[in-house]
């Protein structure tokens, strides 16, 4: 205690200290979001943890923090069904909901031992939200199914497999048929999908045409009764009959998140990983819509309802905007400022200039002491770098040190 108030003597009086102030690249990893009602709003949220949730309402000209930080980085987001301020999220045991657009945040239990990954709210009666995960059993992980009827203030779990291990990835709720409920998943070492035709009262799985692995998405179509999509390690899978037969109808792999265009749900979409699919004729064929998206993974693809050719993605770079059906892109990250920065060299001789290593980016170049950035073709692709050195008597010689290889 007195070497803390000798040092704090020794300090000039009146000195204070400023805070730090980022200042860029823009962007970062997105992994998740969602477009409440009325489409006025974009949320979307971070890996990083205790990051809060980032929000527009100028349609992606600029994103500010919308409220409170969630304790970790949300797995999904999903939105009241009318209410535009009421939104959902799911951070492994923990439900959390907000009434106030993002400000405040309460969280719930999925019970003990119990993890929500995917959250399928009813739009008929938005109090019944079912959350695909997995259950720790006492002697392993198992498959489940849970289900709320307050709003998400407390939850039943139902145990879907007993293989180990088993999990769960995806849910979602047939909107022509809330008695139907989908949840997807992995379980020994096979696809797993699982449907209920009593609001989730009995499950029975189904019998998939070949291993596609793990079942990252569901999406069950709001205009053809019984039509399910399945979002699959390997392609996209349409189903006539609730899921009781499959048809592959897309090679493109880890399909995270699948939509379609509200009130055009011919034109859908699906978060590929380093790309975006699109179908056009109700999910029969599929196509690559990637010119202008860059990053290593796309977890995340919203449509917004009133502007059928407005699309966004979240990839591990930011955020990006299309308003031509995902035909281009083009990269709206002001104000997201959540990247990680491993390496940070300054170039010798050069005053206001220096190279940063964007993980999962590139390397982007400042020369006015990071007023403005500017992205740069990484000179590698399969790892980022974790040191950027210059040569003291030649800066055009640059020697970068990998970190994945």
């Amino acid at each position: 205690m007195r070497l803390l108030l000798i040092v704090g003597l020794l300090l000039p009086a009146g000195l204070s200290f400023a805070d730090w102030q980022s200042i860029g690249p823009e962007g970062g990893q997105i992994y998740c979001g969602v477009v409440p009602a009325g489409g006025a709003a974009v949320y979307v949220a971070s890996t990083a943890t205790n990051t809060p949730v980032y929000s527009t309402t100028n349609g992606g000209a600029s994103w500010a923090p919308a409220g409170a930080a969630l304790g970790n980085y949300p797995w999904v987001m999903a939105a009241h069904p009318t209410d535009p301020n009421t939104l959902y999220g799911a951070v492994s045991t923990i439900f959390y909901r907000t009434t106030n657009g993002g400000t405040n945040w309460s969280q719930y239990s999925f019970g003990s031992n119990t993890i929500g990954y995917d959250i399928a709210v009813n739009p008929l009666n938005p109090q019944v939200i079912y959350a695909g995960g997995y259950k720790y059993d006492g002697s392993a992980w198992r498959m489940s199914a849970s289900k709320s009827t307050d709003g998400g203030a407390t939850w039943t779990a139902t145990q879907l497999d007993t293989a180990t291990p088993a999990y769960g990835y995806s849910c979602a709720l047939d909107p022509l048929d809330t008695t139907k409920v989908y949840v997807g998943g992995y379980a020994g070492s096979t696809t797993a999908f699982y449907r209920s035709t009593d609001c989730g009262v009995t499950w029975t799985r189904v019998t998939w045409p070949e291993n596609a692995y793990y079942v990252y998405s569901i999406y069950a179509s709001p205009t053809s009764p019984n039509t399910v999509f399945a979002g699959t390690l390997y392609g996209v899978w349409r189903s006539t009959d609730a899921g009781q037969t499959w048809t592959k109808q897309s090679t493109c792999n880890y399909n995270y998140r699948i939509v379609s265009v509200p009130g055009q749900p011919s034109v859908m979409y699906s978060a590929c990983l380093s790309n975006v699919y699109k179908s056009t004729d109700s999910g029969l064929t599929w196509a690559a819509v990637g010119a202008g998206l860059f990053g290593t993974t796309i977890r995340t693809v919203l449509t917004v309802p009133g502007s059928n050719s407005t699309v966004y993605a979240g990839s591990t770079a930011g955020m990006f905007k299309s308003t031509d059906y995902g035909a281009t892109w083009t990269a709206v990250n002001s104000g997201i400022l959540i990247g990680k920065i491993p390496a940070l060299s300054f170039v010798p001789n050069a005053p206001g200039s220096a190279w940063a290593e964007f993980m999962d980016n590139a390397i982007f170049v400042t020369t006015n002491d990071g007023n403005s950035w500017s992205r740069q073709t990484s000179p590698l692709s399969c790892g980022n770098l974790c040191n950027i050195v210059f040569d003291p008597s030649d800066p055009q010689r640059v020697w970068m040190f990998e970190a994945g290889g």
